[in-house]
């Protein structure tokens, strides 16, 4: 589902403080009851690091939201985005990382060189608070053994 933006929301993103507010509205936006599910967005961004759309992926449970790459890249190919950030909230409030979230990141990064988007980010939110994977450094990590992985089938050059 497209999350509709206003002017003054399409904007360029340096980094996850740029992102949080916009996402912390959206989130708000959903009615009490619905803020208590999981939900998982794809934002992507054209090559200046702009907003070109947000795209409500999934909605889950409580505790968990399931989401496959062909799903979460659909919109970013028929956009021309040419990077895309995760976000997907928490509803318990508690932003930690998990490893699966770690391991559905890597996962959708190895997905998104294949498909030539990159991964920038990936966002765990609440209605007060948010972690960020970049700032975290956790995507520098997912990308070391993202690279590892492909070279050990030989997609990586």
């Amino acid at each position: 589902m497209n999350v509709k933006l206003s002017a003054s929301q399409k904007v360029k993103i340096a980094n996850a403080s740029d992102i949080y507010p916009i996402m912390q509205q959206i989130l708000l936006r959903e009615n009490k009851l619905r803020r208590a599910q999981e939900h998982f967005w794809v934002v992507g961004l054209n090559n200046n690091n702009t907003i070109l759309f947000i795209e409500l992926i999934s909605l889950g449970a409580s505790n968990r939201v399931g989401v496959d790459p062909p799903e979460i890249f659909r919109m970013a190919i028929y956009k021309l985005a040419t990077k895309v950030i995760f976000v997907h909230n928490h509803p318990s409030g508690n932003t930690d990382i998990s490893d699966p979230d770690k391991s559905l990141t890597k996962q959708l990064m190895v997905a998104g060189k294949l498909l030539k988007i990159k991964v920038l980010d990936h966002l765990i939110i609440s209605e007060t608070d948010f972690k960020s994977f970049q700032e975290e450094g956790i995507m520098k990590k997912l990308d070391k053994e993202m690279t590892e992985l492909l070279k050990k089938i030989s997609i990586e050059k």
